[in-house]
Parts: structure tokens; sequence; C-alpha cells
């Protein structure tokens, strides 16, 4: 049968390969005669190679017609798109117009088939840096080893270079794994510093479907791997411990217990990143910043602090977010309450601890010390965690006080003065940190260099006569520091009465209302905060032009921070000191710390506009005091009032709001003259701030040869009133007033 089918294919093939021939010579014979048409046409078969080299050279033609076209129109740059692009074209061409044509994101191409078209995004083209385009000008974040994703968040918010904390540190954090000891200057970008590490280790432990564990941990012996102890938990027991279970639930229990199951699929999502913060400001603004920078990854951020609710923050953790940026203090309250997402505190693989030398200061953040022993209670685990410490004044050391160096004489046992590399050393024994690396840019001065440094001598009661003047004077976002909160609700109450519409910061406050005052800060281009030392670290609000120590602060540390609120990302500002002859000794400890050689230049004061300055700060602290004496009266009358009421008795002008001219106790009648002269007061003040106390430049026009009035052209050298600008022309005066006297002594001398 097989021969018979093998012959009768043979005759097919040659009885096709005839016919081919036929129709190719009557083809032939019809061309040379010249009737050759469509229809008498043979049909050529051609072979696969035939084929396959046709379909090729087709391919080869059209990418060079695409590449040609690419050519041109990079040439000639038009604004319209020339038919479709293949999907392998390397780059799209954009029209300029008002929207741009962006590529789909990585995370919708995911979602839908390799098959299908996906739907370009369209967006403004004025906006800072979204395209894809805009990352191939963040030149400088090359080599640093930050992912795409968090790059394109980083070209949004404009950062096209990487300051030096973070271009020193990123390369060792993300290729490197290391532990990080960083101190920098104030503004410096120390939030990013650790923020995108953290994010990039995050994505490198999804990619690698792992829950925790950045780096290698050690082997040590005696101790069994982790990932074999999670591998022996899950296997099967052994039939004969099968009767020490419990028997399987039932179907009405399981429907029972649907919402626990769900609860319990919701709380399976690791706890990867832990960020401590001092103060709950501070924790607020960096759960933003890493926010913006994770804008791309879907890794969520929550902050957890005091003042607000527990259950409502209790809500926050059930969404089990990766990061959790909080307080030490709210944070231990939640972990022994036995919150779910929280009991995996231990397993976290990143721990940062910001402005850490305030948090490991004794008698200070004990909850942070029991934290850490819970953290660094398994060795394998501590090793295996990265670890992130920063702070503008990390190696800061202060001298011995008097007392120690007189006991370091004798045989009794001396104790040994600080230094960075001592300070340091403890850290990293206190935090446990197992690999570090120690990045330090802080400058001898400890303070930002376009910070412009002063004082101002003055007495008690004349502090407030000048923080006037120079609210007045020199317009601008303020914030005035102040040792207590006592003396920041004076401040708040003093400075209300003269409209500069302070907003108070300090830590009796409502955490909502501290939280509102600083967005009004923030928004307010002339606003004046009056705070304590809760606003002294890590607050990044943009824009401060002045920071008023209106007391000396207590430490050297206070001092940098506070003046770190300004001159931030290479922006000029000024701080000015109020000292008094009682604070001279801290003024001289503190910047013996700081090891200056020379005293801070005083800040120049315009004398003969003080008497209308003291006139009006002594009008308001008289409306100030007659308040406070109504109001203490008012509460007198309020509790007589109560007490008669419930005695159901009736006292004579008690019971009057408006009183009577024949009320003849002569408490009533000077409560009535306590009201009429604060009215009086009120008015006068009214008065005075309604009148100018500086001149605002020229308030004149004059005639042209055309006719119109114009303003006489002032420069801008001239019209810039600014403190900075002030105090540097003060500046430059002293100087030369030296040179002047060293060159009448050389005169003189010769």
């Amino acid at each position: 049968m097989l021969a018979i089918k093998h012959g009768t294919i043979q005759k097919d093939e040659k009885s096709k390969s005839r016919k081919r021939k036929v129709e190719k010579e009557e083809y032939d014979e019809a061309y040379d005669s010249g009737t050759a048409t469509e229809d008498n046409e043979p049909k050529i078969v051609k072979t696969k190679k035939e084929k396959y080299a046709e379909r090729k050279a087709k391919i080869l033609e059209k990418r060079k017609e695409r590449k040609e076209k690419r050519k041109e129109k990079r040439k000639s740059k038009t604004t319209e798109s020339e038919g479709e692009q293949d999907d392998s074209a390397d780059r799209d061409v954009h029209p300029a117009g008002r929207f741009v044509l962006l590529r789909p994101a990585s995370a919708s191409a995911n979602a839908s088939d390799d098959n299908e078209e996906q739907i370009p995004e369209l967006i403004k083209s004025d906006a800072k840096a979204e395209s894809a385009g805009s990352i191939d000008q963040l030149d400088g974040w090359n080599g640093l080893g930050v992912p795409h994703t968090i790059l394109r968040a980083i070209a949004e918010n404009g950062f096209i270079s990487p300051t030096e904390i973070q271009a020193m540190t990123l390369p060792a954090a993300i290729m490197g794994k290391k532990d990080i000891l960083g101190a920098a200057e104030t503004g410096s970008g120390k939030t990013l510093a650790f923020g995108i590490p953290i994010l990039a280790g995050i994505m490198e432990l999804k990619a690698r479907k792992s829950s925790r564990g950045i780096r290698k941990a050690p082997k040590i012996k005696g101790h069994q791997d982790t990932k074999q102890q999670e591998e022996d938990r899950e296997l099967t027991p052994p039939l004969d411990e099968l009767s020490n279970f419990p028997p399987l639930p039932s179907e009405d229990e399981n429907s029972d217990d649907e919402e626990n199951t769900l609860n319990s699929k919701a709380s399976s999502s690791p706890l990867y990143a832990l960020v401590l913060t001092p103060t709950r400001e501070l924790a607020v603004q960096v759960r933003n910043h890493i926010t913006t920078a994770a804008k791309f990854t879907g890794i969520q951020v929550a902050a957890i602090f005091g003042g607000l609710s527990i259950a409502k923050q209790e809500r926050i953790l059930r969404k089990c977010p990766e990061i959790i940026v909080a307080t030490p203090g709210r944070l231990w309250e939640l972990y022994q309450e036995g919150n779910h997402h929280l009991s995996k505190i231990d397993d976290i693989s990143f721990l940062v601890i910001d402005e850490t030398d305030r948090m490991v200061e004794k008698g200070h953040f004990e909850e942070l010390r029991n934290l850490l022993t819970v953290l660094n209670a398994d060795e394998a685990k501590k090793h295996t965690r990265q670890n992130f410490v920063f702070s503008a004044t990390l190696t800061l050391v202060h001298d011995l006080p008097d007392h120690m160096k007189n006991r370091n004489t004798g045989k009794r046992p001396k104790f040994i003065k600080p230094t960075p590399g001592l300070k340091i050393q403890q850290l990293i024994e206190e935090l446990g940190i197992s690999q570090p690396k120690v990045v330090d840019i802080t400058r001898s001065q400890q303070t930002a260099q376009n910070l412009t440094e002063c004082r101002l001598i003055c007495s008690m009661e004349q502090k407030d006569y000048y923080l006037y003047y120079f609210l007045m004077r020199h317009p601008g976002r303020t914030i005035v520091f102040c040792n207590s909160i006592d003396c920041v609700k004076r401040l708040a109450t003093l400075f209300g009465l003269l409209d500069c519409n302070p907003l108070p910061l300090h830590a009796n406050m409502i955490q909502k209302q501290r939280l509102k005052n600083l967005e009004r800060f923030r928004d307010n281009a002339d606003g004046l905060l009056i705070a304590t030392d809760v606003a002294a670290r890590g607050l990044d609000i943009p824009n401060v032009e002045h920071v008023i120590h209106y007391q000396v602060p207590r430490t050297s540390e206070n001092y940098v921070h506070r003046s770190g609120r300004t001159a931030r990302a290479n922006k000029n500002g000024i701080t000015v000191m109020f000292m008094e002859p009682g604070e001279v000794k801290n003024y001289v400890k503190l910047y013996k710390t700081l090891d200056r050689s020379e005293d801070l230049p005083l800040f120049p004061v315009a004398d003969r506009y003080m008497n209308a300055v003291k006139e009006r700060v002594n009008v308001a602290r008289e409306v100030d005091k007659e308040e406070l004496k109504l109001k203490r009266t008012q509460t007198e009358i309020g509790w007589m009032k109560k007490h008669a009421e419930e005695m159901d008795m009736i006292i004579d002008g008690y019971n009057d709001d408006s009183g009577s001219d024949q009320d003849e106790d002569p408490f009533i009648l000077e409560r009535r003259k306590n009201r009429l002269h604060l009215e009086n007061v009120r008015a006068k003040l009214k008065t005075l701030l309604s009148q100018q106390i500086f001149p605002k430049g020229f308030s004149f026009k004059y005639p042209t040869s055309t006719g119109h009035l114009k303003m006489p052209n002032i420069p801008a050298s001239a019209q810039d009133n600014s403190a900075v600008k002030v105090m540097k022309d003060a500046i430059e005066d002293l100087k030369l007033a030296k040179k002047m006297r060293n060159k009448k002594r050389k005169n003189t001398g010769a």
C-alpha cells in the first residue's frame, strides 16, 4: 500500500510540473505576440527560502523608512505626528503644544494584555517634569542606584540634582546596604537621604518576594537558619501527633468568622520600615516627603503620633502600611496594647532615628529605649536590619562642666572629655549598628553658609520694643523662639493687640490647632510664628527669612536647630539673638561650644523711630493689663451671681448688668470705671496703629515731557530694605572702620 501511495504522489508531482511548463510556454508566446493579460498570467509557486528572504527584505526596508522619517522629524521638529509608529521605537516624538504625549506607566502595562494597545496619558506641557524625557535631565542622579519609578517622582518635584549629603549616602545605602550615620547642616535634604534608600530597598524585597532581611545575616554557631525554621513550621506533623490537634471548625463557625479571616488576610502584609522622630510636626513632614517620593511605587506610608485619637490611628494601622513614621510615645503605647500590625516591629528591615542626638538624651524618650530593646532582642535580625541615623548636630560635643573639671584631680576617677568619635561610637553600640558608614559634611561653625548671624543687646523690658521694631521695619516670614510656654502666650497676646497676627505654637496646645497654625504660617508670606523649641528641629517651612531668639537658647544644639529654620536650600536668611545682661553667661558657653573666635556683630537700629515704637507697645501693654483686670472681676462677679442664684438672694449691682447711678458699692463703680478706661485705651491704640512709623519710599509723581505723571526711577539696591542686606552693609562698615583704625595706628606709630 505504501508503494502504491508513493507512486501516485510522484505521478501527481510530475503532472503539476508539466502543467507549469505548458502555462509558462503559453504565457511567453502571448507576451511575444502582445496579448498577455492578468488572466493568463501563470501562478508561480515560491519556495520557503524565497518567501523568507522577501519578508526579511520588506522588514528591513520598513525599518529604514521609519529611521529616515524619525531623522527628518528630529531635524525639522514638526508639530504634527505622521502616521503610526512601531511599538519597538526607541523614543516618541511629542508635538509641542498645550499637551504632550506620554508613554503609559509600567504598572498599567502589566495589568493590560501584551497584544492590546495602551492608551497614552495627556498632561499639561507646562508641568515641572512629568514626561519620561524629564528624567533624562536628571544627570546628577546617575550612578546613585535610584530606581526609575522613584526618579519619576523626583523629576516631578523639580529636584534636578542631589544635595551633597544625598550624593554621598545614596550609593552606600542602596547598593552597599550600609548603615548610615549622617551629619549635615539644616536644610540639606537629609529626609530624602534616608527616604530614597528605604523605598528602593522595599521595592527590592517585593521583587524577591521576601518580607524582611535586606542584608544577609552572618552565620552564628548554635543558631538555626530563619528560613529553615519557617519551612519546618509549614511541614505537616506526623500521624501520631495529629490526635493532639483540635478538630476542624464546622460550616456555621466558618460563616461566623468570615470577618476575622478577612482581617487576618489584610494583616498579612509585612511592616518594612520604621522612622522615629522627636516631634509630632516633624513626623507629619517626614510622612509627606516620603509619600511624595513613593508616588509611583504603590508603597503606603502612615504617621502615628500623640495628640490625636487612638481609635483613628488604629484604623490607619489596619490598612497595614509598609512604612510607619511615628513618635516613640504613641508607638510604644499602641505596641503595648497588642496592635497586630505593630507586633511585626521586630521583623523590620529598615530603622531610621531622625534627630538622633535629641532622641537618645538621658531623661528624654524613655519609650525609645524600650523599643530598641525589642528591636535588638534577636541578634540575627539586628544584623539583617539597615539603620539610618541623621542629625545636624550629630558630631557636636560639649566641654566638661566646671564641677567635673575640678573633680579630675587627685586619685579619684577622671572624666574624659567627649569627642565626636566617642559620641558616634556610643551611638553605634546603643542602636545596634553593625555595618556603619559615617558621613559628616558639617561646617566648623555648625550653621548654614548663607546664614547671617547677629545679636542685639537690650534690657528685659526693651525686648518687646526691639521685636516690634524689627517686625515693622523688616516685614517677611519670621519665627520668634522662646524658652518657655508662658513667654509664648504673653507675646502672642501682646503682638495680637499690635495687629501683627501672631500664631503661637507650644506643647500645651491641641494637636489639631498646632498643625492648623503651621499651615496658616506657610500660607502667609509675612507670617509670624511665636514658638518654643517644639518648632526648632526638622520643620521644613519654605522661605523663612528671619529667625529671632527672644531668649538666649539653653544649649548650642537648640541654637543651631533654631537658626536652621532659615537659610535653607541655598537661600539667604538672618538670625538675631536678643540678649539681656543676665544672659551673657549662657551666650559665652554657647559660642565656646561652637568654637567661635569672634562675637556676633550688633544689629543696627535707627533710634529716631524708637519713640513711636515704644508708645505703641506701651499702650498695647496697658490694654493687655486692663483686659486681664476686667477678666478677673468678671470671674469674681460670675462666682457671686452663681452662689446668689443658688441661695435665692438678690445683691444690688450684681444682678444688674448695666448698673445704675444709685449703686454705691465701690466695687461696682471701680468695675465700670475700668471698663470705660479700657475702651479709651483701645481707641488710642487703634489711632496709633493707623499711622505709619517708617516711610515707604517716594509717594509723589513728577510731570514728564509727554505730559504724563511718572514715578522716579529708584534703583533696586536702594529699594531693598531686607534685614539681610542691612546687616551685611553694617558688617562691611565695621570692617571698613576697623581698617581705618588700623591705618591710623600705623601712621601714628610711624
